[in-house]
């Protein structure tokens, strides 16, 4: 369940806070997939990329997430 959250965009305290668990917790679960999103095709016409900066454990421990999105397939 907390792979599928955080693919589909839910936060990580959010979802120690639905799943009533610690974060710390989460992050371990996040850490120890082996989950790996699969391609639809292989290639794509257009993309939307986005990015943000967040934290990992520590505020010292700044992380930038950059993503892709095909909006036509919603992949």
């Amino acid at each position: 369940m907390i792979k599928i959250m955080f693919v589909r965009g839910v936060g990580i305290r959010d979802i120690g806070i639905t799943l009533r668990i610690s974060m710390s917790a989460v992050l371990k679960a996040l850490k120890s997939t082996k989950y790996q999103i699969k391609l639809k095709r292989t290639r794509y016409d257009r993309l939307e990329a986005d990015e943000f900066w967040t934290y990992v454990g520590k505020k010292k421990n700044k992380m930038r997430l950059i993503y892709a999105y095909h909006r036509e397939s919603g992949v």
